[in-house]
């Protein structure tokens, strides 16, 4: 560790994620057309647009909005997912997207440069969720659309504690799920207008298996024993928030989902 917090939180990230880049091409979850088309309704794309996706991971919100779009740079922190989504965009023969890595609290780009923002399922690791969104306020011209999607938590205090808990638990480079309210404060902050608000599920084809989900993160053993265990005695209310299903050995579980549609 160092005296950077920041800095610490972005190795925590490079070394999480870095091994299990190839994970995110097939994760059902993050691949998601539904989900990924929603994105793209929200960002309004026009063909001479520019657009940024913040934290690509393999690059799926990129290359759905790619072909909508004159170019896409598809940024993130890790190198790793960078060549994968190089791959993936090579596949589809998508020749205008271009990655690009950097950190989301400070963008290498200039005020007023993209017509569309968006980052998906990644704030939940900024190690400045702050500095991240007034970045993205900067980078994106008058009239361009902001668009977050990410994991969130209720707006109550003991499940905000105990499902950030056990997000950091199985990836210790969690930092923190926001509330919707907590979100509309940061992008109202950054100079922009909210016109889409919802809170739903994120899902992979259904509910979301334990096994699965540690597995792609490759929690160690005595992180799995204990997530077990917190999902088997789960409180009543949490049962509700998760929508925890106990099936023999197996668990099934959602997480909820904030998507946010903005325009500065």
């Amino acid at each position: 560790m160092t005296n950077n917090p920041q800095e610490d939180i972005h190795k925590l990230v490079q070394a999480q994620f870095g091994p299990v880049a190839s994970a995110y091409t097939i994760s059902v979850g993050h691949a998601n057309r539904d989900a990924l088309e929603i994105v793209v309704n929200l960002a309004q794309p026009l063909v001479t647009d520019r657009a940024l996706d913040i934290a690509t991971g393999a690059g799926h919100t990129a290359m759905a909005l790619a072909p909508h779009v004159a170019e896409v740079i598809a940024y993130d922190l890790t190198s790793q997912m960078l060549e994968e989504t190089a791959q993936n965009a090579a596949k589809r023969n998508l020749t205008n997207l271009v990655t690009k890595q950097g950190t989301a609290e400070s963008l290498p780009f200039p005020d007023n440069t993209f017509d569309i923002v968006t980052v998906r399922v990644a704030p939940h690791h900024f190690a400045s969720i702050k500095s991240a969104v007034l970045e993205m306020g900067r980078v994106v011209k008058p009239g361009g659309r902001v668009v977050v999607v990410d994991t969130t938590v209720p707006e109550d205090d003991t499940l905000d504690q105990e499902i950030n808990y056990i997000e950091k638990l199985r990836d210790p480079s969690h930092v923190r799920n926001y509330r919707s309210s907590e979100w509309v404060s940061m992008l109202q902050e950054a100079g922009l207008k909210i016109f889409y608000n919802e809170v739903d599920y994120y899902t992979e084809q259904g509910q979301m298996n334990f096994a699965n989900w540690t597995g792609r993160m490759r929690t160690p053993p005595a992180a799995v024993t204990e997530l077990t265990e917190l999902f088997r005695n789960a409180s009543p209310e949490l049962v509700q928030a998760l929508e925890i299903k106990l099936e023999g050995d197996e668990i099934f579980f959602s997480l909820p989902k904030v998507t946010i549609g903005s325009t500065k």
